[in-house]
């Protein structure tokens, strides 16, 4: 299975909302970027992205994306960059259910989500000697994400 630059992904996301008429701002990219993470974690026990997402104040982030995603700057979806996302149908079908479901969700509403009690964010920050820009352990994700439906 492959997996892909999460830099790369937040960048189609945002063209694939944005194409929707749905403008992601940064939270929103962070929290949709971690469901597509979950899910594919929990069904495939396979990570879509190199980049772990790490326990932030505000939640589940990916600090490349936070980095180096330019969110005024939103490519077309026909994008050389994204051909090998476009090719990956499985993947493109989550992404789409995943800004359809989930995007309409103010940023606040989708950050109270990724603080839910019990939820991996919580446990990670609930840890012994935790400190912030911890990743999130992949069986927190993919134990939480088991039970949800894309």
């Amino acid at each position: 299975m492959k997996v892909y630059d999460s830099v790369l992904l937040a960048k189609y996301m945002m063209a694939l909302a944005y194409e929707k008429r749905i403008v992601l701002n940064v939270t929103k990219v962070q929290k949709l970027l971690y469901i597509v993470y979950g899910y594919y974690l929990s069904k495939y026990n396979h990570p879509i992205t190199v980049e772990m997402p790490k326990a932030w104040p505000y939640g589940p982030v990916f600090p490349r994306t936070r980095k180096e995603v330019d969110y005024t700057n939103i490519l077309p979806l026909s994008s050389e960059e994204f051909k090998e996302i476009r090719e990956d149908q499985e993947l493109t079908e989550v992404l789409n259910r995943v800004i359809e479901k989930y995007a309409p969700f103010s940023a606040s509403r989708l950050s109270d989500w990724s603080h839910i009690e019990g939820g991996p964010w919580d446990k990670t920050t609930k840890q012994k000697g935790f400190d912030w820009s911890h990743p999130i352990p992949n069986e927190y994700i993919a134990e939480y994400f088991s039970s949800m439906n894309i």
